[in-house]
């Protein structure tokens, strides 16, 4: 099978694709992968075949922005059909079974369909607010920018939702050829085992550029900085130059969170979709402060705090509220027992592999595609 992902750099949005791409290659399929310049060095580093864009928008989530440029370079990204038209251009070089487009890309999603080649829709979180966020101010924008997210949608053969559905338990039902995945894995989870005596906090916010992060993440800062753990802290797109930073905590701007969450006891996060999926997937629970409310943030928080496997805080939150929060789920059995049943059942199949099957099921029967 010859598929072709189309990405762009949204963080959270990378990790599905590359694990889906990485279990299509390990069964012998031909995958490349079409993004933005800065992902070329994660897209490489996982041994995938990296294209960038070159009539479509290159893109840098970390770029400061404010709410009001950050939308208008969103809608313009999503409305792009350049992005499609690099597509279509790798297509006619290379034959391909599928398209795999970001479901964000309505403008490549279109652009790609209209030259009939076979498009399957990868949604990286929770289907229903990407559907919500289509029906608002984005969606407006980007169908004055000339792309429809409703037509995108429908242009799809085949939608991989990659999160569980008790995340949003209708959401699939609406959507014709929708399909739950699971969470698909970054590595191979394991059970956490933290140190009772020291329990390590993860404190992960987002690659992506939001308003208001810095202040946030200082904040949990200042709140743990006597605390009797172990604190780790990856700054992400905050610049940790600006930061006060406690004494004896390991802080660094990004690490492969494999490394930690073994014996992590808590994560503290922005309510990423990859970065809680991956903390449940150890059985950890999760403390959400979302940072943008137009993002997937507060529902995911919502969802955490709905099957009790954490809770959710303002980023807004004072010091001594993020440590009160902090030292309340660090002794909650409750939420712990909740979030180690779910890890566990994360752990029976990676979201990769069922996607792969959902596929490698529908293209069965079709021959490569040339335009």
């Amino acid at each position: 099978m010859r598929v072709l992902f189309v990405t762009m750099d949204g963080g959270g949005n990378l990790p599905p694709a590359v694990g889906i791409a990485r279990e299509l290659v390990r069964r012998g399929s031909e995958v490349r992968v079409l993004g933005n310049s800065v992902q070329r060095a994660a897209i490489e580093g996982a041994g995938l075949r990296f294209e960038p864009v070159c009539q479509g928008r290159d893109y840098d989530a970390s770029a400061p922005r404010s709410t009001i440029s950050g939308v208008q370079e969103l809608t313009a990204l999503f409305a792009d059909r350049g992005i499609g038209r690099d597509a279509i251009a790798l297509v006619a070089a290379e034959p391909v079974d599928a398209v795999v487009v970001d479901c964000l890309l309505w403008g490549a999603a279109l652009e790609i369909s209209a030259a009939r080649v076979p498009v399957v829709s990868l949604v990286h979180s929770q289907a229903e607010y990407f559907r919500g966020n289509a029906r608002g101010p984005v969606g407006m924008i980007s169908r004055l920018r000339g792309a429809n997210p409703a037509r995108a949608e429908a242009a799809a053969a085949l939608t991989l939702i990659a999160t569980r559905p008790e995340f949003e338990p209708d959401a699939a039902r609406s959507v014709a050829g929708a399909h739950h995945t699971g969470f698909v894995w970054q590595g191979t989870p394991v059970q956490s085992e933290p140190d009772p005596a020291r329990p390590r906090v993860l404190v992960s916010f987002s690659t992506t550029t939001f308003p208001g992060q810095a202040r946030a993440l200082q904040s949990v800062l200042d709140a743990l900085a006597d605390a009797p753990i172990e604190l780790v802290v990856t700054t992400g797109a905050v610049d940790a130059s600006s930061l006060a930073l406690p004494r004896g905590a390991r802080v660094e701007k990004r690490i492969d969170h494999v490394e930690v969450l073994p014996t992590t006891a808590l994560v503290i996060g922005h309510g990423g979709h990859a970065t809680t999926a991956r903390a449940l997937g150890y059985g950890i629970p999760v403390l959400v402060m979302p940072m943008h409310p137009m993002m997937d943030q507060p529902e995911i928080g919502r969802a955490v705090q709905r099957l009790g496997v954490g809770r959710t805080i303002p980023k807004s939150s004072s010091p001594a509220a993020i440590r009160t929060a902090v030292k309340q789920l660090l002794a909650d059995e409750t939420a712990l027992a909740r979030a180690r049943e779910l890890g566990a059942d994360v752990r029976l199949r990676d979201g990769a592999a069922v996607a792969a099957d959902l596929l490698e099921d529908a293209l069965a029967s079709s021959r490569p595609t040339t335009v």
